[in-house]
């Protein structure tokens, strides 16, 4: 394992492997289910992930001086989706999303110190997987059943 981050309130966790992978693991019911790898993610190997608070973006840098952002959603179809920040100019050995706000990512590395970037994605909404989500017809439903 290279690196690992949190997500989605502590209920899953992402891993960075040796083999510049990346892991989603379930802890909701403490036993680690996968939930999905995602490989070829970075043309060199990852040295840095983070996570939005909403836990629906989540960020690598690697070695090939290149940030990532990733839709968690987006991602499960090939080709990947991401946006991609270029300007360092060597390995990006952190990052993050700012905390107060998820509007501005931070990312630094040695040969070229901190960099601040925009992000205008939605880490507002409150991230739940396509599976988790409600039903729009069943809302629906139960709205118009109470009115009558």
């Amino acid at each position: 394992m290279r690196s690992f981050e949190f997500g989605n309130g502590n209920r899953d966790l992402a891993i960075v492997t040796v083999d510049c992978k990346i892991k989603w693991y379930s802890l909701a019911k403490y036993e680690g289910q996968i939930l999905r790898e995602i490989t070829s993610v970075h043309r060199a190997c990852i040295s840095s992930i983070g996570m939005s608070n909403n836990s629906g973006f989540m960020l690598t840098g690697g070695e090939d001086n290149m940030l990532k952002v990733w839709d968690y959603e987006a991602d499960k179809t090939l080709p990947y989706f991401y946006q991609c920040f270029i300007g360092h100019t060597g390995t990006i050995n952190s990052l993050m999303f700012n905390k107060r706000n998820n509007q501005q990512v931070f990312s630094c590395g040695p040969k070229d110190g901190l960099y601040i970037w925009s992000f205008y994605g939605d880490t507002k909404t409150p991230f739940h997987y396509a599976s988790e989500r409600p039903e729009k017809d069943a809302n629906l439903s139960a709205m118009s059943a109470s009115k009558n």
